[in-house]
């Protein structure tokens, strides 16, 4: 988190223990929340929070609980579907869209698979992926989606194009990895207007997600105007405390 999002995320710790009949937590142990959960962007701590909420609803959650699953909601994909995933590398027509982990735990696995062990190579990869996703996030490192683009431009499109709409790459980075079209006539007309759609798409999904940004500020301003009052009027004087 950000300086600039210290006071909604006491007003978010504040909602959260008010539900387990919980008082906002004093000076020192506030600063132990933000302390514990700075590397973490906001919206992945709002729904850390929830996932507790939904897991345990007697006790009221602690920093170290909270940061936890903060690294399981950390976006990286699990030993097995990052196996399937990578797969995919094999075809050098095929694009593939993996995180960091992905691409160095098959950079291992892969004089094994050659071999034809597919089995020793998954177990390696499995073993090798496991490591690197434990030590990144023990950093606090956010997951990493790169694409790894293969000759066949049909299927490039295609799969750029699920990986924008699935919020694994930014729309722009996407649109800047899509194939140019041809210079050559007569040019393939499915081809473009295939290509055509997906740039449509993925102008579109950036546009819905700007509104979707914008709804929730908006609706962020309408809160209970009482209940933020009284809120912001003790985040203050936890902040005044030394908080901040």
């Amino acid at each position: 988190m950000i300086e600039t999002e210290h006071a909604e995320f006491m007003r978010l710790l504040a909602a959260t223990m008010a539900a387990y009949g919980k008082p906002l937590p004093e000076a020192a142990m506030a600063r132990a929340w933000l302390v514990e959960l700075a590397p973490y962007p906001l919206r992945v701590v709002a729904a850390a929070m929830r996932v507790y909420r939904d897991e345990n609803g007697e006790f009221a959650p602690v920093p170290a609980g909270i940061a936890m699953r903060c690294k399981l909601l950390d976006g990286r994909p699990g030993a097995e579907e990052a196996w399937a995933i990578s797969l995919g590398s094999r075809d050098e027509s095929d694009t593939v869209v993996w995180t960091a982990e992905c691409a160095e735990a098959f950079a291992c696995a892969s004089p094994i698979l050659a071999l034809g062990d597919e089995v020793g190579a998954r177990m390696a990869f499995r073993e090798a992926y496991l490591r690197l996703v434990a030590q990144a996030r023990a950093e606090g490192r956010p997951v990493n989606w790169s694409a790894s683009l293969g000759w066949d431009q049909g299927r490039r499109v295609a799969v750029l194009g699920r990986a924008a709409t699935a919020g694994l790459l930014p729309a722009p980075a996407a649109q800047a990895l899509l194939p140019a079209p041809a210079d050559s006539t007569p040019a393939d007309d499915a081809a473009r207007a295939q290509l055509a759609r997906i740039k449509a798409m993925l102008a579109e999904a950036e546009l819905e997600k700007e509104k979707a940004r914008n709804a929730a500020a908006e609706q962020r301003l309408l809160d209970d105007a009482a209940w933020r009052f009284e809120t912001n009027r003790r985040v203050q004087a936890h902040f005044a405390a030394g908080v901040a």
